[in-house]
């Protein structure tokens, strides 16, 4: 049973919540407090997989009480619910809080909410895992140009100017939108130099995951090299996104789908860029044993860390609201058979796009343990092709492999147009 608490200091509106909660989702075992100090005392006694608390209470605000849970009990999923008005105080649960909800929230809304951060969480079974999650600022909870995109694009009085002004602000961001808008994707006869239209052309999802991208790449700190594998590391995840998005075009995948793609690829890898982040000396040693013992990344991360940068990736994505779609692609982008699909969709497309920019980036500059697309431009041309890692057998159960020289050569001219 999955036990949620509720903080608010209005009576009437946790009473409300009480008996639609328990109407609609009897199987939760909910309480109730209206105070950030009892909601405490409380997670003293029992534990709690999900918080759920006001911002504006009297005495402890819910920022305030989110920083003390996320010290006391890391690996508890935290939400805040906040007004459109409430800039500071939004800014204040960065860190804190895992999801951003606007007042006044739908029932729907919240309770998807909290369905979404259930579920996810069986991605990392181990508690141990989810609490060195949880237990980091950066990692509990994402940028704070993607905060404030959130809440621009929830409330229904945001207009393209604000939204251009957030984007503005972040040069990094900047940069990347107009970059984007300018690559193969979108296949324009003459070049986006406004960010106004860059930002009216790329859409919501691809924009809050650049501003995750680029925000969290922008908070390192450490070694030249880590750096470098960094870069590359952003780099191929776009190329990912935008080839993928094009090989979902072809196959005539729905316009949703291929207009979450580019997001779907970007995010593929915030598992590695999280643990490059914060753990990258045992990310060395992880790299060494690929290099060395040609296991897969994937194993080597498990056996280092007990999770690998898909689940990884997937539980933070789903903790942050993004789509199941774009998390169940993430999550599983490494082996699509245990997916058990069998028809072309989102992850055929980023698992293909992801084996086709690695193998064609590897003809003219191959690295030893290309692990996920790192490669390096002093390492020599190679005098022959690289051998196909891709799952033929997985292509042919969807009807697929027929399309594989097609792939190959949208993701050429991905390679070519945005490198």
């Amino acid at each position: 049973m999955s036990n949620i608490l509720f903080v608010d200091d209005d009576v009437n509106i946790l009473s409300g919540l009480r008996r639609r909660a328990r109407r609609v989702h009897p199987e939760w075992n909910i309480s109730f407090v209206t105070s950030g100090a009892q909601a405490l005392s409380l997670c003293d006694e029992q534990s709690f997989d999900v918080v759920v608390s006001d911002m504006r209470m009297p005495g402890m605000d819910g920022a305030d009480l989110l920083h003390q849970l996320q010290d006391k009990i890391p690996d508890t999923a935290r939400i805040i619910l906040s007004g459109y008005s409430e800039d500071d105080a939004i800014l204040r649960t960065v860190g804190p809080a895992q999801r951003y909800l606007a007042k006044p929230c739908d029932d729907e809304v919240l309770f998807e909410a909290l369905e979404q951060m259930l579920g996810i969480r069986t991605l990392l079974a181990k508690a141990d895992i989810r609490s060195i999650i949880g237990g980091i600022d950066a990692l509990a909870s994402p940028p704070d140009t993607y905060t404030r995109l959130v809440q621009a694009f929830d409330d229904p009085k945001t207009g393209n100017d604000q939204i251009v002004a957030i984007v503005s602000s972040d040069i990094a961001l900047t940069a990347e939108v107009l970059k984007m808008t300018n690559s193969a994707y979108f296949a324009l006869p003459n070049k986006i130099t406004s960010i106004s239209h860059a930002v009216r052309m790329i859409g919501a999802d691809t924009l809050k995951s650049l501003a995750i991208f680029i925000g969290l790449f922008k908070s390192f700190d450490g070694p030249d090299a880590v750096v470098g594998r960094m870069k590359t590391l952003c780099r191929r995840s776009q190329q990912m996104g935008i080839a993928a998005a094009l090989i979902g075009e072809y196959e005539k995948l729905s316009k949703d789908a291929c207009q979450l793609l580019p997001s779907v690829g970007m995010m593929s890898h915030i598992g590695s860029l999280i643990l490059y982040l914060y753990y990258h000396a045992r990310m060395d040693k992880v790299i060494a044993r690929v290099e060395k013992e040609g296991i897969s990344i994937v194993d080597a991360e498990r056996d280092e860390f007990g999770a690998a940068h898909p689940e990884i990736g997937a539980y933070l994505l789903g903790l942050w609201g993004f789509p199941e779609s774009l998390t169940n692609a993430v999550a599983h982008h490494h082996d699509p058979v245990a997916f058990n699909q069998t028809e072309m969709n989102e992850l055929t497309a980023l698992y293909a796009a992801q084996h086709l920019t690695r193998e064609l980036s590897a003809q003219h500059r191959p690295q030893a343990g290309d692990v996920d697309g790192d490669d390096n431009a002093d390492t020599p041309a190679p005098t022959t092709e690289p051998e196909s890692t891709i799952d033929i057998g997985y292509l042919e159960k969807i009807g697929k492999a027929d399309s594989l020289p097609a792939w190959r050569k949208i993701v050429a001219t991905v390679l070519k147009s945005y490198p």
